[in-house]
């Protein structure tokens, strides 16, 4: 392996462990279109895989993928031979296609990596938040980059990722549709002090005046002189 394709892929791992606590040994549900790419390019599933994510791996499949592929004959016979070799992982799924039963298998634990070659399988596959994806390009196993919703996921605050993981563990007890959903609380502001309790500051310039209102006004009187008094008469 190139060292900047081994950079990469670490780099990937690192950060599926430390988001999303994926660490080995990985488990790897595989579908037909995967392995008729294997089967293409001459490639052992069970040999490359773990040497190419350098760990110890559980590569599984499901009863709904074997069902489907065996449902086309001899057109898909190779891949459904290769998929009998492996781990079959309990889905208690009915008539339901090989895409939708790993569809939901991802919903439900995402503790799996999803290995396909199927675009629309793909396109879910990259919706779900902490789902690694393997695929088969260049005659070679590689594993994509962290999604778009992967990488969200990984910037959220720890509250919103602890209510996601309640999500998750209400679905797997009561079951997808069951689950109910989960009320966020909102956070409360911090409140201002009560205005009822506050006293109201007397202003400076008004005491003075509401002082001088509640006095009277003491008026004196002048007396008038009497103008017939006697006047005194100087010595001579």
């Amino acid at each position: 392996m190139k060292i900047k394709r081994q950079k990469t892929l670490h780099r990937t791992l690192l950060h599926y462990k430390n988001f999303f606590s994926l660490e080995p040994p990985f488990n790897i549900l595989l579908d037909g279109t995967f392995c008729k790419a294997a089967l293409s390019f001459k490639i052992n599933i069970a040999d490359q895989l773990p040497k190419y994510l350098d760990c110890e791996v559980k590569i599984k499949t499901t009863q709904c993928v074997i069902r489907e592929c065996k449902s086309f004959g001899p057109l898909l016979f190779g891949p459904w031979k290769v998929l009998q070799q492996f781990e079959v992982e309990p889905c208690k799924h009915r008539d339901v296609s090989g895409a939708v039963c790993l569809r939901r298998m991802a919903k439900k634990n995402k503790k799996f990596m999803i290995a396909t070659q199927d675009p629309q399988l793909t396109k879910v596959v990259r919706s779900l938040p902490g789902v690694p994806l393997l695929y088969i390009s260049h005659k070679a196993i590689n594993l994509e980059k962290p999604s778009k919703a992967s990488q969200e996921e990984s910037e959220l605050p720890a509250e919103d990722k602890e209510l996601e993981r309640l999500k998750e563990m209400k679905k797997a007890i009561l079951g997808e549709e069951e689950a109910s959903p989960v009320v966020t609380k909102k956070r409360k502001k911090p409140k201002g002090p009560n205005p009822l309790s506050r006293k109201k500051k007397k202003s400076a310039a008004t005491q003075p005046i509401a002082e001088k209102e509640g006095k009277r006004k003491r008026s004196r009187k002048r007396r008038k002189r009497n103008p017939q008094s006697p006047t005194k008469t100087q010595p001579s």
